[in-house]
């Protein structure tokens, strides 16, 4: 049997100051915010003090698995709850197509389609 290395680097999780990267970053933007918007020196003091709370509530989240903040902000995509069975008063959902169809596929689909057959006058099928 073939023996492969698996490098530690390749399947660490991407932390920044021991936190999620984005959550990391979003927390020194609304500290820098917050300073800015206050331009003294109690609000770099808040702001600090928001940010080293807040860094340490996320690296908490991130000891417990270093993609919570992801697998949450994806679950918010789906519903709350999926019924066992279609119901007719379901509100419509159209599903936006990230790509459109490339040309073979049209063309694929256009020589596939059933042709219908031709009808006389009367309505009966031409043979």
């Amino acid at each position: 049997m073939r023996e492969v290395r698996l490098y530690q680097s390749l399947v660490r999780p991407h932390l920044l100051m021991g936190a999620e990267r984005r959550a990391t970053m979003w927390n020194a933007v609304f500290a820098m915010m917050v300073y800015f918007f206050t331009m003294s020196i109690p609000g770099i003091i808040v702001a600090v003090v928001l940010f080293v709370a807040a860094q340490a509530v996320l690296q908490m989240l991130a000891k417990n698995d270093a993609q919570m903040i992801d697998v949450v902000m994806r679950s918010r995509k789906y519903q709350p709850f999926y019924g066992d069975a279609a119901s007719l008063d379901a509100p419509y959902r159209d599903i936006p197509q990230t790509q459109s169809p490339s040309l073979t596929a049209k063309l694929l689909s256009r020589m596939t389609a059933k042709k219908k057959p031709a009808k006389n006058t009367e309505g009966e099928p031409v043979r």
